[in-house]
């Protein structure tokens, strides 16, 4: 019993010598959270326990209570103060977390700033050169796997093509396209109409602004099902559309319409006097017969008036309009005024016609002009390199006008040439400053450079030039999204607005923007990305060509007015014709002869001295149906006979020439002004037919014959039935 308080004596100061090192320590030290509770063995006899158990090194954490109530109040102390000993701190730092060791000197300050996120820029906008050799080696390619029967390796080709045309901004590739109809005339014949019909569509894709593209394709669709009227109806009148607006294809086909309207005058004039005079000449030629000699023959006289009036001007090479001048001038004392007023306008119109076909050559003219070298610069297809080169060279003698550097600055950004682009659309801002389609394109080009700032400037300076003008707003929505991917955080918001509010105006101006697809980022091209506005005809150069002019209008001068040129030439025969007009107001006092109302022979004072001033029957009717019992009723029926044949004569020789030409009829019943107006759209559409090959002759194809002739036939057939047949209920009334 005496070794147990031993044994508890040595225990208690083992424990006293573990636990005083460690206390200064836990003076120092800030607990992070509440130690928990210690748990108090159980008691057991020392006796009982084994002396390993009993020289187990208790926890730190399990500390007597006694000794923690104890430090309490030091440990309250020791918080927040620094630790005198240094390695007593050091061993403190080591075990308190990093948050726990900071002054409140350093708690108190603010945060750093946090550093600015950089982002990275947009992809550039890309400018590929593309040369004609590119385009084709590409055409080549295709005729090869074409003539191998290789389809993949050709549809491969042809998608390729269109890629390509969209890629240098290309208008139209008409060269390329008339390849292709050309092909599929042979797929045609072939009886591949599939095939067909794909070459053709690859063809508009290409040119969606050339007409006969657009006419082949309508062919093909017709073809292919008749029933299907919208699909073909819907491409003849594009064709028709980019017809009427493009002026390559537009002022040879006004040429054409312009020349038959000409014909069709020309001819009209002709049938009216000709009508006219085989209607009164029965009445010149009594008169004539007067101003001879009364030993001459009536067939003698008659020969010598045809001699004078016919013979003379064709000897003396007059022209077409002196001869029916003075054919009219011949019968005028017979007519009525309806019928001088119509003839006349018409000579006047006729002598007026050189003049008139001499202007239509001056503005219709367009191929080798400077016009169709903007014009081929604008498209941008094949052979546009060519005619580039011109144009340089004619900048480098200052002989290049502003559409010329604009498109060949045009030309030279789509295909890739930045700097000339550059280059050349500032010589043309020196020619015409402030024009919008110019800042817009010279925009472009230097947001493909990378001028942002510049290009935002010029693109509002062309929208307030311009305000109807969306390709502006709409390439300026370009610089703002491209300004947001590399802005601060707090200015992402304003510039995407802006891209936004850019891109709205651009689409109400021209909502077909609304269908517009962004390419995706590795094909941002600058002809995909960008519009870039071609030049507007009205800045296109003039394309007169006085001598072509010329040339026409003297030609016809010498075989429609017997020479001259000028006013002078088509002014005297227009002078002839209202003096002709006037004429035919002197009939009382020339003593012309009239036409007699019953027989229609002439009424004459000369060879009837009985007939009065106002007598409008000739002597044989006024003996026969005038004075009662003057003849007997036997001559009296044989005079009415013979005015029934006369009647039935005229009728015939009405409707005959009426048959001939729609309203010569009419001419020769005494209507005038609609047997010209039925003469002159009946020889319209005659003149059409004739002419149906036109005079100018247009680039890469001409129309279709059939779509030609059709719409004349529908307009030539009804309008002659319909006139025969009011022809024929007038003279049956």
């Amino acid at each position: 019993m005496s070794r147990l308080p031993l044994l508890r004596f040595l225990s208690l100061m083992m424990c006293l010598a573990l636990w005083l090192p460690a206390r200064p320590a836990h003076a120092q030290k800030k607990p992070q959270r509440q130690a928990p509770a210690v748990q108090k063995p159980s008691y057991q006899d020392p006796s009982m326990l084994e002396p390993e158990e009993m020289t187990v090194e208790p926890d730190e954490t399990e500390i007597d209570d006694s000794s923690e109530e104890s430090g309490e109040g030091s440990t309250r102390q020791g918080r927040g103060k620094k630790g005198k000993n240094k390695k007593g701190s050091e061993e403190d730092e080591a075990e308190q977390p990093a948050e726990m060791t900071e002054t409140p000197a350093a708690a108190a300050a603010p945060p750093p700033a946090p550093a600015p996120v950089v982002r990275p820029p947009p992809p550039p906008i890309l400018t590929p050169r593309v040369t004609d050799a590119d385009l084709q080696a590409v055409w080549d390619r295709w005729q090869k796997a074409v003539a191998a029967l290789d389809m993949e390796a050709a549809r491969k080709a042809q998608q390729e093509l269109v890629s390509l045309k969209d890629d240098v901004g290309a208008l139209d590739m008409e060269a390329l396209s008339i390849g292709f109809i050309r092909a599929a005339e042979g797929r045609r014949k072939a009886n591949d109409t599939a095939g067909a019909l794909q070459l053709v569509e690859h063809a508009v894709a290409l040119s969606p602004n050339l007409p006969y593209a657009r006419l082949a394709l309508a062919e093909a669709y017709a073809r292919r099902s008749p029933g299907d009227v919208g699909a073909y109806s819907r491409e003849l009148k594009a064709a028709l559309e980019v017809m009427l607006k493009d002026p390559r294809y537009r002022r040879p086909a006004l040429a054409d319409l312009g020349a038959v309207c000409l014909v069709a005058l020309l001819a009209t004039a002709a049938v009216v006097v000709g009508v006219l005079f085989l209607r009164r000449v029965r009445y010149f030629l009594h008169d004539f017969h007067h101003l001879l000699p009364r030993a001459a023959a009536r067939w003698q006289s008659a020969a010598l008036a045809v001699l004078l009036v016919i013979g003379t001007p064709l000897a003396l090479r007059w022209g077409l309009v002196p001869v029916l001048l003075l054919l009219l001038a011949s019968v005028s004392l017979y007519l009525t005024v309806v019928e001088r007023a119509v003839a006349t306008v018409l000579l006047v119109l006729a002598a007026m016609v050189p003049f008139a076909a001499g202007q239509i050559a001056r503005t219709a003219s367009f191929a080798g002009t400077v016009a169709e070298d903007v014009y081929v610069l604008e498209r941008g297809g094949l052979a546009a390199e060519q005619v580039a080169d011109r144009v340089r060279a004619r900048h480098e003698k200052k002989q290049a006008g502003f559409a010329e550097l604009f498109a060949l600055g045009h030309f030279e950004a789509r295909r890739g040439q930045m700097e000339e682009a550059i280059t050349h659309y500032k010589a043309a801002a020196v020619l015409k400053p402030g024009h919008a389609v110019l800042m817009t394109n010279l925009a472009n080009a230097m947001l493909a450079t990378g001028d942002q700032d510049g290009a935002a400037r010029l693109y509002a300076e062309a929208s307030g030039a311009d305000p109807s003008l969306a390709a502006p707003a709409f390439n300026l929505a370009e610089v703002y999204r491209r300004r947001a991917a590399v802005a601060p955080d707090l200015e992402i918001g304003s510039e995407n607005q802006k891209a936004r509010d850019a891109l709205g105006a651009a689409q109400r101006l021209d909502p077909s923007l609304l269908m517009w697809q962004r390419p995706p980022e590795d094909r941002l091209l600058m002809n995909r990305v960008l519009l870039g506005p071609a030049l507007v005809e009205a800045d296109l150069p003039a394309t007169e060509d006085a001598v072509a002019g010329d040339r026409v209008e003297a030609q016809l001068s010498r075989r429609l007015l017997g020479g001259g040129s000028g006013a002078a030439a088509w002014g005297l025969p227009a002078l002839g014709a209202l003096l002709v007009f006037g004429f035919g107001f002197a009939t009382r006092s020339m003593k012309a002869s009239r036409e007699c109302e019953k027989c229609g022979r002439p009424v004459c004072r000369r060879c009837d001295k009985e007939l009065g001033v106002a007598a409008k029957m000739c002597a044989q009717c006024v003996n026969v149906f005038s004075r009662k019992g003057a003849v007997e009723a036997r001559v009296r029926a044989r005079k009415q006979i013979e005015i029934e044949r006369n009647r039935r004569l005229e009728s015939g020789v009405s409707f005959a020439i009426g048959s001939l030409v729609s309203g010569a009829g009419h001419l020769f019943q005494g209507l005038a002004v609609r047997g010209a107006i039925y003469a002159f759209f009946f020889l319209l559409a005659v003149s059409g037919v004739l002419l149906r090959s036109g005079v100018l002759r247009s680039p890469y194809g001409e129309v279709p014959m059939y779509l030609k002739l059709a719409p004349l036939l529908l307009f030539l057939i009804p309008l002659h039935l319909l006139t025969l047949r009011g022809l024929y209920r007038r003279q049956n009334e």
